[in-house]
């Protein structure tokens, strides 16, 4: 006898789960062509960044964000990322955004401008899941923010849901900020709510940049385990090392 009240087989399960876009993500396409290899890739990084300004190189400080970065955009699964933790380099996670540590001036913000000249120039596609019923297509972009802009934005109109709702974004300086915004007597962590909300998300990417180690007390204690747990999930922690490039 049919019981109608079976539960279906776990493929049937999952495949409903899948075509009802419960946790849909954006479709990433790898991009390796004929002229693809990272050498060039590298070449062509630091051709760009020198017309921004003449004395930047691809270095060893800078070589490892770099290169990995150019992999993630390329969707080429040999990227790696460095464990926030043991230091370790570990395999890197294509449909997660990206953390770029550093001190001061070592260039964090650059390669985010650096990188996003180098996606335009290209033109890689992604996926973005809009609804259950369709896909937008698109080229890999994002809108590059300051963290105390962020702030600025929501003192003014009390909310920052384009911030929230954006596919991608980029957040520079990441807990520069200040901790509090005021809008109408309400104060709200803003950057601290932006992440929150941005890492319960599998449709969106965050990049940042940040003088906060991804795995450090001090992220911690600005930020809280909740947010720190969040960036472990969302980005992947790459560091660029040196001293202050701008006093070169």
């Amino acid at each position: 006898m049919n019981n109608k009240n079976e539960i279906p087989g776990l493929e049937k399960i999952l495949r409903a789960i899948e075509e009802r876009g419960t946790f849909a993500r954006m479709t990433r396409y790898k991009y390796t062509g004929a002229d693809y290899n990272i050498e060039n890739a590298l070449k062509i990084i630091e051709a760009i960044g020198k017309t921004r300004d003449r004395k930047f190189v691809i270095d060893s400080e800078n070589r490892f964000a770099y290169e990995n970065f150019i992999k993630w955009c390329h969707c080429d699964a040999s990227m790696k990322q460095i464990h926030p933790d043991t230091g370790e380099i570990v395999p890197g996670d294509l449909y997660a955004g990206i953390y770029i540590g550093g001190t001061t001036g070592s260039g964090k913000s650059w390669c985010l401008e650096i990188m996003r000249a180098y996606v335009s120039a290209l033109g890689f596609k992604i996926s973005i899941p809009v609804n259950y019923e369709k896909d937008d297509n698109r080229t890999l972009w994002w809108r590059i923010v300051r963290a105390d802009e962020v702030c600025e934005i929501f003192a003014e109109d009390g909310k920052i849901t384009d911030l929230k709702k954006s596919p991608i974004i980029a957040i520079q300086d990441f807990g520069q900020e200040q901790e509090e915004s005021l809008y109408m007597g309400n104060r709200v962590d803003a950057v601290r709510q932006l992440i929150e909300y941005r890492g319960d998300l599998t449709n969106e990417l965050t990049l940042i940049t940040s003088n906060l180690p991804m795995g450090s007390d001090r992220l911690v204690a600005r930020y809280g385990d909740r947010v720190a747990s969040r960036l472990r999930q969302m980005c992947n922690n790459l560091v660029i090392k040196g001293k202050d490039r701008r006093k070169l």
